[in-house]
């Protein structure tokens, strides 16, 4: 599981070191500008997905039955996503939406192809 996740869980030391900022605080509409923006798109082109309410990530139902797959699918077209098994989830992924805007209205049209390839929405 560890060579699927690569370095998408936190290390401990960063944790400790950051423990003494948890209390300043931080202006969510930004993140939530983003979700809305990635959530909105993903459904409105089939994407089976659950809204977030405090995560900085979506994970969505993967189109095909082997999300490994279709996780390829989608770095062929340059979208860094991470296998839904890596998190004991087959068949979904997980992409954070903790980036600049720009790069996930760059992803959208790639993330379109691929429902379209998928027939999204067509069961």
């Amino acid at each position: 599981a560890l060579r699927v996740l690569g370095f998408v869980n936190a290390p401990a030391l960063m944790q400790r070191l950051v423990a003494p900022l948890q209390r300043n605080s931080v202006n969510v509409r930004e993140y939530e500008e983003k979700r809305d923006l990635f959530y909105n798109s993903l459904v409105s082109f089939g994407y089976d997905v659950v809204k977030p309410h405090g995560a900085f990530y979506l994970f969505p139902k993967s189109l095909g039955e082997d999300d490994v797959a279709f996780v390829k699918e989608l770095q062929s077209k340059r979208i860094l996503t991470v296998p839904g098994r890596g998190f004991g989830k087959p068949g979904y992924f997980r992409i954070a939406y903790a980036v600049d805007k720009r790069v996930i209205e760059a992803a959208l049209p790639g993330f379109k192809e691929a429902a379209k390839k998928y027939g999204a929405g067509k069961r």
